[in-house]
């Protein structure tokens, strides 16, 4: 009897054993596949994030062309300086460039999947405008007015 008793008890532990085991395998490939869904879901929500500020420039753009084409035009309460295209500059009530200005204008939430620019980066030179929003986990939005085109788009920061 305690040969059998002996050998039943060692199938159960083999049991939990290999119980355990699948268990483990399931976790793990699940927090392998959780990896990459996050990862999408941030670039998805950046790029979506870069659209936004695409179509709020486009709206204003509209409101240049409804308005007569003026240089200045004052639109929800705030002055808006424009190109002769109708893009609007990131100028201040100084003429000096405000990056956060502009980023008020064309993306007000200023937050990605709950982040707001960690740091924000100035980088016009003469009349071609750009400002880079630094956001956590090494992403950026770039808002880029050169020559009368305007981009705005989304990417990684190389360390």
């Amino acid at each position: 009897m305690p040969l059998k008793a002996n050998l039943i008890s060692y199938i159960e532990r083999s049991r939990l054993a290999i119980w355990l085991l699948v268990i483990v395998c399931l976790i793990m490939s699940f927090m392998l596949v959780w990896q990459s869904v996050v990862k999408e879901a941030n670039q998805s929500a950046f790029l979506l994030a870069s659209q936004r500020i695409v179509e709020r420039a486009s709206y204003y753009k509209q409101q240049w062309l409804l308005s007569g084409q003026q240089n200045e035009i004052t639109i929800e309460g705030r002055t808006l300086n424009y190109t002769s295209m109708g893009w609007i500059k990131p100028l201040g009530e100084a003429p000096h460039v405000d990056c956060v200005l502009w980023l008020d204008t064309l993306y007000p939430q200023h937050e990605v999947l709950g982040n707001q620019p960690v740091a924000i980066e100035n980088k016009t030179i003469a009349n071609n405008y750009h400002c880079d929003y630094l956001y956590s986990n090494d992403r950026l939005i770039s808002i880029t007015l050169m020559d009368n085109r305007f981009i705005a788009k989304t990417g990684f920061l190389a360390q």
